[in-house]
This record gives C-alpha cells, sequence and structure tokens, in this order.
C-alpha cells in the first residue's frame, strides 16, 4: 500500500488532511481557532472533520464497549439533522487541560469527496471499506465532519492531525446494526484484505486488522487499527517501520454514531490520538443530544 494511495483514500474519507498538511508547511492561521465559526454556523454544508482520546483507543479510552442496546444511553433515538449535529461536534473551547492548543477546523465543501468505489476482496470486510469511502458504517443519513489539529511544536510528532465525524442515522436500531457489521468485520478480517479501487492505482492491501480496546461512555464501541504496508516492495530507512496503522474508534450514542481517525506518515510508531480527544468527544455527544 503506497503512502500516495493512502493520502488519497483518506482525503477521500474525511478529507481534513488537506487541512492539516496546509497547516504544516505554511504554519496556516489555524492555530487561531477561527474554524470554530462552523459551531457557531450550524446550518454550514454537510462535510468535515475532528477527533480525539488517545492510541488504539488510548489510556483515555481504555474499557468495554458500553453494549449494544439501541436506547441504553442519552442519545436521540431519532435522525439529527446536519445542524444538530454540527453543535454536539467539539469546538475549540471544548479542548482544555492536554488539548489547550489544539484547533477545530471544518473542510470546505471542495475538500470533502466521498464518492467511494473501493471493494473489499470478501464481502465480510466490506464494512472497512464503507468507512474509508463514506466515513460512517454504510447506512448514515447525514454526516458532519471536522479535523483536530495540534499546536505547530506537536505537528511533525503527531501527523497530519486526527478526524472526528458524527453521523445520523434513520434510528438507533439502524445505527446499532451498522456498528455490528463493523464490529464483526474487525473480528473476521484480523488477517488482512485486499481492495481495489476505481482505477488500479488505488487498489491496496491491508496487512491485517487489529482489534483495540474500545472507549467507555458510549451505548456501543468498536476500535481497531486498520494496518497496511506503505514500502510496496521497497526498502524504508533503518529504524523506520514499513507498516502504518490507520487508527479508528467508532461510538455510538442513540442514533448517532461518532467516528474518530488519525495516521502518522512521519512516525507510524507513534500513531496516536491526543489525549482526552475521544473522551471529550463522546462526553459531549451523550450529554448533549436530545431526543
Amino acid at each position: 500500500m503506497k503512502l500516495s494511495t493512502v493520502r488519497r483514500v483518506l482525503a477521500a474519507s474525511v478529507a481534513s488532511i488537506a487541512l492539516s498538511v496546509s497547516a504544516v508547511a505554511c504554519g496556516s492561521g489555524s492555530d487561531d481557532g477561527g474554524s470554530d465559526d462552523a459551531a457557531k454556523k450550524p446550518d454550514a454544508d454537510k462535510g468535515a472533520s475532528s477527533a480525539p482520546g488517545k492510541s488504539g483507543s488510548g489510556d483515555d479510552t481504555s474499557g468495554e464497549s458500553g453494549g449494544s442496546d439501541p436506547g441504553s444511553g442519552s442519545g436521540s433515538e431519532r435522525k439529527l439533522s446536519t445542524a444538530e449535529l454540527a453543535k454536539l461536534l467539539l469546538v475549540k473551547s471544548d479542548l482544555t487541560g492536554p488539548l489547550k492548543g489544539y484547533v477545530v477546523e471544518k473542510p470546505g465543501p471542495d475538500e470533502v469527496d466521498t464518492s467511494g468505489g473501493m471493494k473489499a476482496s470478501g464481502s465480510e470486510c466490506q464494512p472497512l471499506i464503507d468507512t474509508l469511502n463514506e466515513v460512517a458504517p454504510a447506512g448514515a443519513a447525514e454526516t458532519e465532519r471536522r479535523a483536530v489539529i495540534g499546536p505547530k511544536a506537536k505537528r511533525l510528532e503527531e501527523g497530519l492531525g486526527s478526524q472526528v465525524a458524527l453521523s445520523s442515522y434513520e434510528s438507533a436500531a439502524d445505527a446499532t446494526k451498522a456498528l455490528e457489521a463493523l464490529k464483526n468485520a474487525v473480528d473476521n478480517c484480523g488477517d488482512g484484505f485486499k481492495a481495489t479501487g476505481t482505477s488500479a492505482e488505488d487498489n491496496q492491501e491491508f496487512t491485517r486488522v487489529d482489534t483495540q480496546t474500545p472507549p467507555k461512555g458510549a451505548d456501543q464501541a468498536v476500535a481497531y487499527d486498520l494496518v497496511g504496508d506503505v514500502a510496496d516492495g521497497e526498502e524504508v530507512a533503518e529504524g523506520m517501520s514499513s507498516e502504518m496503522p490507520m487508527k479508528f474508534v467508532y461510538a455510538r450514542s442513540g442514533s448517532t454514531v461518532a467516528m474518530f481517525l488519525t495516521y502518522n506518515p512521519f512516525d507510524p510508531k507513534k500513531t496516536a490520538f491526543p489525549q482526552g480527544l475521544v473522551d471529550a468527544q463522546i462526553k459531549k455527544l451523550t450529554g448533549g443530544a436530545g431526543a
């Protein structure tokens, strides 16, 4: 799996990579938290990304899933609009403690591409590809995305930032089924699988899927690393790993599913979510979603 291919896949699924790259390369003005304006404009167009937690799901997010009872939590049981999802996403003022100095960005409409088109080699692994194609597990009605980018001093260490998306389903039962299908794919595809894209250069092979500990505080949660080999047969520098894990965490509250994603092309071994981010978003989602 070539690094360029990884970037294309992630750009298509979360799109905030472009924002993060420009922040690293140009020292963009994102440190002023300007994109928090998105939270003040809940009618902003569909599409954006943000993030959370800690590695795998991290120290802050360790623990078992909160179960899969569609009505066990405080989240809304009905489908939420994009405006309602936007109000539940993290903004800069939510980023306190170890998250102080991080900013939240919303990708513009030209930076979101969910055209999808990738297919897994086996149907049992398709839910893992659906999340790359569309961010959310299959069946989501609405999705809002944000990117969370660290202070300039941390960007090369942490990689291209982290992403979070909130996706609303027609019902809590639909959201439950979507995460159950994703969990089954994680369980059944641990030895890796191949995926084909719309062109040969988009074809890729994932070497394994590593199950991680899901976060607490949600009705249902899944955490895993989707691992690919970025060397694609080429030599890598001494001490560097050819494997790149993409860390995913999904957490459901009622009919809404939160997605968290991060990866670090600069040093894959250090791939981790910023401390506390996953917990912060889950807390805001479960405490703020009105029925």
